[in-house]
């Protein structure tokens, strides 16, 4: 992506593209990364993870927030905090990134491929990458889980191209139309829980059948049930032409005070919700649909909010060209303080979105799962929480230690994935994201929205 400068006019009634400073360095595939974008990316991963794990709880009976009603006092605690940082949160992160992604390589002042304009090459670069992630999504919900959060992305890609060209009205008008599926999805997600869903197949090819269907529906439903997501999309679209992940530390002021509020909003959404998850039991149904619909409707400014703090703490100290890093030059420069290099690890993982996604989900599937170690039936919430943590964690050192060096390498080649620009097949990505998302939040058990995407 470019980093942050002037913006040079374009046509009438289209929004300015963002000029490319004389200063900025092309990566190692010809386009910059934003670390902070990365960044951000690389940290959404770990609620991604905890997602994912939760996405597996089974065997017994589950309440709101699909939630084991039989859980312990550890689980409860664990409930209020990842109801309060993971539920209807971590899919929006990535939503709002692919948006930003999508915008930023649009705003870029460059001549399309082969003499194409601009708009008819990056709708041919969406068509692929969308088509990318859907195939991706397809394998992954059929060997693995089918609360899969790349074909969900797949969709919303689609949807980001038109938008990122669009005029502010547009936008305003896809928020609004937007709103009633986020509140449809809050009331049956709040709602949901009580009602339970069947377990998964034990036997794993039955279950290859289950996961497909499941992920099939979750597709068709997308937009009516998940509308909401567009919501983030938008706001990611907005990021990016106001340029403030370019340069976080130029914004900060505007940064600091929309991430505070979206924080604020988002919690303030949250406290029914997590007042249900910590009491336990099945709450009655007026308490748990308004609960779901408070929490889903207070999502987007959440997600907005963390990004934006997540932007503003997490922006390297002494950016290149306004705050885009070199594909390959994660923590080069004077020696980097313990915060820079938990930074700098951060990025690689983010720049690594996708296989990242991936060995999550596989390896939390192979200790969780009914057909595989089924802890995920015995487990309660705080312990399959501590897995994902685990999980994610051991995937950060294990990427350092693998990509840092090579940044950019083997792993980018195949696609991208949660948070930002697009999935890239063949090619190297850019700054604005990746199309990945930890987590699953549409695409999940017959609608189960407190996936890896939630």
């Amino acid at each position: 992506m470019t980093a942050d400068a002037p913006a040079t006019a374009g046509a009438p009634g289209t929004p300015p593209a963002v000029a490319v400073p004389p200063t900025a360095r092309p990566g190692r595939y010809g386009r910059e990364r934003l670390a902070a974008v990365d960044a951000v990316r690389g940290l959404a991963l770990l609620g991604s993870a905890v997602a994912t794990a939760l996405a597996w709880l089974g065997g017994r009976t589950l309440t709101t927030g699909y939630r084991p009603v039989d859980g312990s006092g550890a689980d409860r605690a664990v409930d209020v905090v990842t109801g309060l940082l993971v539920d209807n949160r971590v899919l929006m992160v990535f939503a709002l990134l692919l948006g930003h992604g999508v915008a930023a390589r649009m705003l870029r002042p460059t001549t399309g491929a082969r003499g194409r304009s601009p708009d008819a090459a990056e709708w041919a670069d969406g068509l692929g990458r969308s088509g990318t992630l859907l195939g991706l999504g397809a394998l992954h919900a059929a060997l693995v889980l089918d609360a899969d959060v790349l074909g969900t992305l797949g969709v919303l890609l689609l949807v980001a191209v038109p938008l990122a060209r669009a005029r502010t009205a547009v936008h305003v008008l896809v928020v609004l139309v937007a709103l009633p599926p986020l509140v449809l999805h809050g009331a049956l997600d709040g709602f949901g829980g009580s009602i339970g869903f069947p377990d998964p197949p034990g036997d794993y090819l039955l279950s290859v059948v289950d996961r497909v269907g499941s992920w099939l529906f979750a597709l068709v439903l997308l937009l009516p049930v998940q509308g909401g997501l567009l919501v983030a999309v938008v706001a990611g679209v907005r990021l990016a032409r106001g340029g403030w992940a370019a340069d976080p530390r130029a914004h900060r002021r505007g940064l600091l005070g929309l991430g505070a509020a979206g924080v604020l909003v988002g919690a303030a959404g949250a406290v029914p919700y997590v007042r249900v998850l910590g009491a336990g039991g099945t709450p009655e149904v007026g308490v748990a649909l308004w609960s779901g619909v408070a929490d889903a409707v207070a999502g987007p400014a959440g997600a907005l909010g963390a990004v934006c703090l997540g932007l503003l703490v997490l922006a390297p100290r002494s950016p290149v060209a306004g705050g885009a890093q070199q594909v390959g030059a994660v923590g080069t420069g004077p020696a980097p303080t313990a915060g820079e290099r938990a930074r700098d690890a951060l990025v690689v993982l983010g720049r690594h979105s996708l296989p990242a996604y991936l060995a999550h989900s596989v390896v939390l599937a192979l200790v969780l799962a009914p057909w595989a170690g089924g802890a995920g039936a015995r487990w309660g919430s705080a312990a399959v929480t501590a897995l994902g943590v685990a999980v994610w964690a051991a995937t950060l050192v294990a990427f350092v230690v693998v990509f840092k060096a090579r940044d950019g390498g083997a792993a980018a080649v195949v696609a991208r994935a949660p948070g930002g620009s697009g999935a890239t097949v063949g090619r190297g990505t850019e700054d604005g994201g990746g199309t990945e998302g930890g987590g699953g939040q549409p695409s999940e058990r017959q609608g189960r929205d407190r996936s890896s995407a939630t």
